[in-house]
């Protein structure tokens, strides 16, 4: 996720449309670059890099690998969010 995301991207389209319906938007992406920031003002509410350690390109773009990663994000994330929950 960078600055150009949020240029025409298809995650800046995905949040635009589902901003045209009232829903929140929370994006999973292999790594942040710089100026991805930028992705907020297209309605991407917050990101998140799935990649848990420094390794190899290839390691990255394995399939399996990227489910585990994926994965593990996506739990904390949505436990930070039920977290919340007990915060209102």
């Amino acid at each position: 996720l960078d600055a150009q995301t949020a240029m025409g991207k298809a995650p800046a389209g995905i949040a635009r449309l589902a901003k045209a319906h009232g829903k929140p938007v929370i994006a999973f992406c292999g790594t942040v670059s710089e100026g991805a920031e930028a992705c907020h003002d297209v309605g991407i509410d917050a990101y998140f890099p799935i990649l848990r350690r420094v390794g190899t390109l290839e390691e990255a773009l394995d399939t399996v690998n990227a489910a585990v990663n994926l994965k593990a994000t996506a739990e904390q994330v949505f436990r930070a969010i039920q977290a919340c929950k007990f915060l209102s």
